[in-house]
């Protein structure tokens, strides 16, 4: 499962860092055709709208699963390790609880805005709202990869055992 979880966790890093580029480019040529050659394309800011939805989520995810947010672990540090490990199950458990309610109003709110398109661009939102519950539901795989990880370490430290 862990080796699935790298595979996901390095795919979505590539991703994001793909998308990132490629609304890098798209700026890149909006302003060269604007201002060298006098034409745009109307397309364009709805199209880099819908990539910077999906990058930003599928970035906090890929940041999550290095443990890459900010966190403020002063007084978690302060307690000892078994303790500590309960804790962070538990903080893990309302990560957890969140991510179920990304998944949950993220799908009701992209399935309402699939009856609206883009300003410009004949393409459903509801395809860029998609990133809440998608993202939701990669982050939720971690946490509880992280909870099962943490269970494991403190039950095998309890009984002695060193698997």
């Amino acid at each position: 499962m862990k080796t699935y979880l790298n595979i996901m966790t390095q795919g979505v890093s590539w991703l994001a860092g793909m998308i990132y580029l490629l609304i890098f480019i798209l700026f890149v040529l909006q302003i060269i055709l604007r201002y060298i050659f006098g034409l745009t394309w109307l397309w364009t800011p709805d199209f880099i709208r819908f990539l910077f939805i999906w990058g930003i989520f599928l970035g906090a995810t890929a940041l999550y699963a290095g443990d890459g947010h900010l966190k403020v672990d002063y007084f978690v540090r302060k307690f000892a390790p078994a303790k500590r490990t309960m804790l962070e199950i538990g903080l893990d458990s309302a990560a957890a609880a969140f991510f179920l309610i990304l998944i949950v109003k993220g799908w009701e709110i992209a399935g309402i805005r699939m009856q609206v398109p883009f300003d410009t661009w004949d393409f459903p939102t509801g395809f860029a709202y998609a990133a809440v519950p998608v993202c939701g539901a990669l982050m939720l795989l971690l946490t509880l990869d992280r909870i099962w990880q943490r269970t494991r370490t403190m039950l095998g430290a309890k009984d002695g055992n060193d698997d």
